[in-house]
């Protein structure tokens, strides 16, 4: 599990150039980060006309968009969205953002994101991990743990009808809109997870969760009209997502010493390694695309280092520690996650927006460098962090 290491942040002594472009003093900014969870890269590229998102696609041409985001091991939502605000991968421990900021004197809330839960943030609507593997969330669950105390009752107040039977997208929304009125907090985090949801109980990229964007668009809409001027916003999510068309079960194939984990298929016998190398002769056939280098399945997911080999399934293919069942099977056709990072097609979404940020495209970005790049925006720093911050834009 990953934790966090309480360190003492240091304010940045520069100001980096994307702030220095509007004469803003380091950590003058404020900043606004929503994470839309399942928000696969391949939903921006998709027609106007196909998926309906003004406000996401307005943000992609006045800020700086990645054309898709690596990520973390396990790719899953928890695990990504602590690295989001990290920038160390899973396992390994690191200070959130919100702690250096609160360090650094500046207001904080966060709203659904992981593992904000006790932690040193001004305002706070917990998420928890059990509650993130179903669609239906008991509104009472994140209340009790709101903080701080009252803070449930004052949203009510000032928007009635915000306490209901459900948490949902229209909550989060609703209390990131207060926050930004009433708190003015510098820093803001807010996690929309309808999008993720509808892809696990029907289909990635289908139409359902299309409409779940479409009506987070909205959402966003109202979060940024709310948002002071000179917020910067940033757009994220923790992984993409797939369809289980077909599940892959390699202990059924070889009924030998395999295993299964983030995804791959690996081994610490060379002897079935090799089997595995033949059998990609007529890989589709087994469910297998392509021998993942063990320099990158050692450096993405360390606790796999005593594999000899490692093996990616296809586009829509799954694989499975089953013992049981077909060698190769169909799937359930719902949408999944937890895949492979480097697969490819399997990509997230990084975007950043507000004045003085310039309208350009990045490659493809490490979920890793997201994290300093926020602290950059804010004048902090996360010492912790693997990756570079991508200021100056």
């Amino acid at each position: 599990m990953q934790r966090f290491r309480l360190t003492v942040p240091v304010v940045l002594a520069a100001s980096a150039l994307l702030l220095a472009q509007s004469g803003h003093k380091p950590g003058s900014r404020k900043l606004v980060v929503i994470s839309v969870a399942g928000l696969d890269a391949r939903f921006l590229t998709e027609p106007a006309s196909r998926v309906k998102i003004p406000n996401i696609r307005k943000l992609m041409r006045q800020g700086t968009a990645s054309s898709g985001v690596i990520g973390v091991a396990p790719s899953d939502t928890w695990s990504s969205g602590i690295s989001l605000v990290t920038g160390v991968p899973p396992g390994e421990e690191g200070s959130p953002v919100w702690q250096a900021a609160s360090k650094a004197g500046l207001r904080t809330a966060a709203v659904y994101w992981p593992a904000a839960t006790g932690a040193e943030i001004g305002f706070d609507f917990a998420a928890t991990r059990e509650s993130q593997r179903g669609h239906d969330v008991p509104f009472g669950d994140v209340a009790q743990k709101a903080s701080p105390p009252g803070i449930v009752d004052r949203i009510e107040q000032a928007s009635p009808g915000f306490q209901k039977q459900l948490w949902d997208d229209t909550s989060a929304a609703r209390a990131a809109v207060y926050l930004l009125r009433a708190e003015k907090p510098d820093l803001l985090l807010v996690q929309l997870t309808d999008v993720e949801s509808e892809q696990r109980e029907t289909t990635a990229l289908g139409v359902y969760a299309r409409d779940a964007l479409e009506n987070d668009d909205e959402l966003i809409g109202q979060i940024l009209a709310a948002m002071p001027p000179g917020t910067i916003v940033a757009l994220v999510s923790g992984h993409g997502i797939e369809n289980e068309n077909y599940i892959v079960r390699p202990r059924v194939l070889l009924r030998a010493p395999v295993e299964v984990e983030d995804g791959l298929i690996g081994t610490p016998d060379r002897s079935v390694a090799d089997r595995l190398r033949k059998l990609m002769n007529d890989g589709h056939r087994h469910g297998l695309a392509r021998e993942v280098p063990m320099a990158e399945v050692r450096a993405k997911a360390p606790s796999l280092a005593r594999w000899v080999a490692a093996f990616d399934t296809p586009p829509n293919y799954v694989a499975s520690p089953e013992d049981s069942g077909p060698a190769l099977g169909p799937g359930t056709h719902l949408g999944v996650g937890g895949l492979w990072p480097t697969r490819p097609g399997y990509r997230s979404v990084f975007l950043i927006s507000g004045e003085g940020v310039p309208a350009r495209r990045l490659g493809e970005i490490d979920l890793l460098q997201i994290a300093p790049t926020l602290a950059d925006v804010i004048g902090v720093e996360l010492p912790q962090a693997k990756r570079k911050s991508l200021l100056p834009l």
